[in-house]
């Protein structure tokens, strides 16, 4: 008598769909269980495939959150580059602009995994570094006429909403909770700071 497998067959995938699909599961484990279940071992049983596949395309561990961090961090520049411009041109107000980076940091995972990748010291955070300094670059050469976000404001603004939406995702929730404050509180702290250095620019210039 034959005896058939049902274990079910692992199926070829070409470099950039096993990179593709391999982000993807370990987006989910980010979102599930945190940075440290992010491992070749996890993100393998999550496609079926045998580990030496996935270290064979990113080599450790390190390395692949590191591949996950960019492509989160990328995903988080696009929507401040965005958002910032919806702003510039007058299309939402402060609040709309924290809410995106906040929504964004808490929704995507990269707030916890940033915060793990400080602990570890990962030279991987000065990728974060510089490619926020070259967004402000960026979006300062790309005033419109009408703008309501002067180009002084821009760096401070961007680094006093990121570093609160940081904060928010890793101990929003609990911190509020234990201080009596209510869950929106810190979105509500960062849009009313980032009013005032908006303000506080354009009176500078004179405008």
């Amino acid at each position: 008598m034959t005896i058939l497998d049902a274990s079910p067959r692992r199926r070829r995938r070409h470099p950039d769909e096993l990179r593709d699909e391999a982000l993807a599961a370990a987006r989910r484990l980010l979102l599930a269980d945190g940075p440290s279940a992010v491992t070749l071992q996890a993100v393998a049983r999550a496609l079926n495939m045998a580990h030496g596949n996935i270290t064979h395309h990113f080599g450790s561990a390190a390395k692949l959150q590191a591949v996950l961090a960019d492509a989160l961090i990328a995903e988080l520049l696009a929507a401040v580059s965005t958002g910032t411009r919806r702003l510039r041109s007058g299309e939402i107000d402060e609040a709309d602009l924290v809410d995106l980076v906040f929504d964004t940091f808490e929704e995507s995972g990269v707030g916890r995994l940033i915060g793990w990748l400080a602990a570890q010291r990962s030279v991987q955070l000065d990728t974060l570094y510089h490619r926020f300094a070259q967004a402000s670059r960026d979006l300062s050469g790309a005033r419109d006429d009408g703008a309501i976000l002067t180009d002084e404001a821009l760096s401070p603004v961007i680094a006093t909403v990121v570093i609160a939406a940081l904060g928010a995702s890793l101990i929003g929730p609990g911190m509020s909770a234990a201080l009596g404050l209510p869950v929106a509180f810190m979105r509500a702290q960062a849009t009313a700071d980032f009013v005032r250095q908006r303000q506080a620019a354009a009176t500078h210039r004179g405008e």
